[in-house]
């Protein structure tokens, strides 16, 4: 069988394409286990890992592609096979001028190249388990598609190129038939994974909707199995609607609600319903960042079946390929490595499969196949499913320059405030300063705990989450309507015992000869305050959540809490440091606009460094800066003083924290906590859907938990209400 005449041979590289494809399989590897992990972790070092290895795969895979494609030449050379195979001998492992003569003269570089370059193809099509990094890279799968197109041609070139004398060409043909099953799977994934994509599969065709009754039997069955997997994929086929920015009808609100608020074992137990949500998430993140839209269709197990055929089919024809003899025995070795690398890649994609929530649903559905659902829920491994984490940033730790010293102990030892602020000037001169804040003065609390063995590992959650579920039910179930509260509703809520505890601190600190009616007036200022830091006409959302973050902090500096206000101070610092984080860091978040909160950010920062300096040289701690913030004279608002120019909200936060500390410990933490509750509900319904989204691939957020357990209890901007449903109400059984 001849091809047609390849170009003049270039230098040889031997030995280059053989480290490329040895390294393009091993970045393979690496990506297939590595590749889930940043949906766990929230952490940039894990992501950092991904990242690269992601991008590496597909430049070493090309360049070894193009190192072939430069050589095509030598290839099986102009003799025949016969003659080739004493030349491959006679060349051996030699290189430099020796080798360069040898070419001259004829001699070639080993024919199993050209069996090499279809796997190359294979491992541009990536593991299961990673097709895009982030939600920019599927909106590139056109690109992607033509890449394959250029990709498949320079392998036929370099094919064609070496079919004279070609012992292995039936096993390159199935080889290629692998190569571009995989590389057209991550293709369709990239596009499935596009809002284009994402949302044709969503719509489908007409539909008269879900069966309320039939759900709800459903619903019943699964519920007395434990099976919150089935019960979780039957919403997230209702709610994936939502990532794209598409609402829901009436009719599926009222089914989520019916569930989440209607049944006493999910409201009694915030676990199992924050559960429901994780695996929903879940099947989201696998149909945007995996090849989960091919892998659980029938056509893409029918061409996984091919593949891997194909692949074994090729093993066995060169195992018992008799000429191996005439092939160098690293070459043998190398070929072995693809051919073996690859069947384990299908084996460990096969074994994912068999583990995901996706094929356990499909398994619990079919009565046939139920002992092989108990086998693999009985060795599935218990993971997270997400961070289960909260990203946290102080102020006046980081304008201190001290990190908190709970965070690790090479922050430890390196977070002393000389070194910090010598590392900083380092990262600021090489403009890797947001690199060096990450570092030093973010740190990720967990945020649940988890108690029990396999399925019920995970049915304690922390207080935050309690919390979270608790005020949002308490919204739901009274049918309130007033989710664009961001703190209003509580003090609305706390007046009157706001009041009876201001008149009462007030009254205790003016003394005996104070008249009734300058008390009452400086009550009537303190509400003021506590009023107008949370007025959605008085203060933009990013100005009221720096003024309570700083508030927050200095309120932490009073004494010691109660036992029934401890819970909730630690509720209150928990999201005042992750709101400020959010803002900081992931403005996108909020619906703050991004650049006037940083600003204020940044001039609030400024003002406190220069207020601190003032007592740097007997080095302040974090509380000695509280107690010198609280002991500045404040009875002057500071916009009176300085102007509108500064954006600075560090002395108005003073004000704020002498207001709040009047309440006293327990009144004081319930008013903060139940605040910041507020604040992260408004936040998280305002922000869209495709922003959620975005955020899987790194860890998760708590703000995309709380805004689609809104969803599923029927608050938000989510759903088509007529007008005469709007009132609507459910009770909740067993209260």
């Amino acid at each position: 069988m001849g091809g047609f005449t390849p170009p003049i041979p270039q230098d040889d590289s031997d030995w280059e394409i053989r480290v490329a494809v040895l390294l393009s399989l091993f970045l393979q590897m690496i990506l297939i286990f590595v590749g889930p992990v940043r949906k766990r972790s929230s952490s940039p070092v894990p992501r950092f890992l991904v990242w690269s290895c992601y991008l590496l795969a597909d430049w070493v895979a090309d360049l070894a592609l193009g190192l072939l494609l430069n050589n095509m030449g030598n290839i099986g050379g102009k003799s025949s096979s016969s003659s080739s195979v004493s030349q491959l001998h006679a060349v051996g492992l030699k290189r430099g001028p020796s080798a360069a003569v040898s070419n001259a003269d004829g001699s070639s570089s080993p024919i199993i190249f050209a069996f090499w370059t279809p796997f190359l193809l294979l491992h541009l099509g990536g593991p299961d388990t990673i097709t895009a990094y982030s939600l920019e890279d599927n909106e590139l799968w056109l690109r992607h598609l033509i890449g394959l197109l250029f990709e498949l041609f320079s392998a036929s070139v370099i094919f064609f190129c070496s079919l004279k004398g070609n012992p292995m060409i039936p096993a390159t043909v199935l080889m290629f038939v692998v190569g571009i099953i995989k590389y057209g799977e991550c293709t369709y994934s990239l596009y499935s994974g596009s809002v284009d994509g994402f949302r044709e599969n969503i719509l489908g065709p007409p539909d008269p909707g879900p069966n309320y009754a039939k759900l709800m039997t459903e619903y019943n069955a699964k519920e007395q199995a434990g099976l919150d997997v089935a019960i979780a994929y039957d919403f997230f086929l209702i709610f994936r609607r939502l990532f794209v920015n598409l609402i829901l009808s009436y009719k599926e609100r009222k089914i989520s609600q019916a569930y989440f608020l209607g049944r006493a074992d999910v409201t009694n137990t915030p676990a199992r319903a924050f559960q429901v949500i994780e695996v929903e998430l879940n099947f989201i993140y696998d149909m945007v960042y995996t090849k989960a839209p091919v892998a659980h269709k029938k056509a893409g197990c029918v061409l996984r079946f091919l593949a891997s055929a194909c692949l074994v089919s090729s093993l066995l024809i060169f195992f018992f390929h008799r000429d191996k003899g005439g092939i160098l025995r690293v070459d043998v070795a190398i070929t072995y490595a693809l051919l073996l690398g690859g069947l384990a890649l299908d084996t460990a994609a096969l074994a994912m499969l068999l583990s995901s929530h996706r094929m356990l649903v499909l398994l619990e559905k079919t009565r046939r196949l139920a002992w092989l659902e108990t086998a693999v829920r009985s060795v599935r491994p218990q993971l997270r499913r997400w961070s289960e984490r909260t990203s946290q940033l102080n102020l006046v730790s980081y304008c201190l320059g001290k990190p908190d010293p709970s965070g690790g102990v090479l922050r430890r030892r390196l977070g002393g405030p000389r070194v910090v602020r010598a590392l900083a000037r380092v990262a600021e001169t090489l403009r890797v300063r947001e690199i060096f804040d990450d570092f030093f003065f973010i740190r990720r609390e967990p945020i649940s705990c988890r108690q029990g063995q396999g399925e019920s590992q995970v049915q304690q959650k922390g207080p935050l989450l309690k919390f979270v579920f608790d005020g949002l039910k308490a919204r739901a179930v009274k049918a309130n309507e007033e989710e664009h509260c961001r703190g209003e509703g509580v003090l609305e809520q706390l007046h009157d015992r706001i009041m009876e505890k201001l008149k009462q601190s007030t009254r205790e600190a003016a003394g005996k000869d104070e008249h009734d009616a300058v008390i009452e007036e400086k009550v009537k200022e303190k509400l003021a305050v506590l009023k107008g830091s949370v007025n959605a006409v008085k203060k933009e959302f990013d100005d009221s959540l720096l003024l309570w973050h700083i508030a927050t902090d200095l309120c932490c500096g009073s004494t010691e809490p109660t036992e029934t206000a401890y819970e909730m101070k630690l509720i209150g610092e928990t999201l005042s440091e992750y709101m400020l984080y959010l803002l900081i860091k992931q403005p996108e978040m909020l619906l703050a606009t991004a650049g006037i909160g940083l600003l204020r950010y940044r001039d609030t920062c400024a003002e406190a460094k220069w207020f601190f300096e003032s007592a740097a040289a007997w080095d302040p701690d974090h509380g000695d800066a509280r107690r010198m913030l609280l002991s500045v004279n404040t009875t002057e608002a500071p916009s009176a003083v300085k102007g509108d120019r500064c954006k600075s909200v560090l002395f108005d936060g003073v004000i704020l924290a002498k207001a709040l500390r009047d309440l006293g410990e327990d009144l004081m933490w319930e008013v903060v906590a139940n605040v910041w509750g507020e604040m992260l509900t408004y936040a998280a319904g305002k922000c869209r859907g495709s922003t959620h989204v975005r955020q899987l691939s790194r860890g998760g957020e708590l703000i995309t938990m709380v805004w689609f357990l809104m969803a599923h209890m029927g608050l938000g901007d989510m759903y088509r209400i007529h007008e005469g449903d709007a009132k609507a109400k459910l009770i909740v059984r067993d209260q």
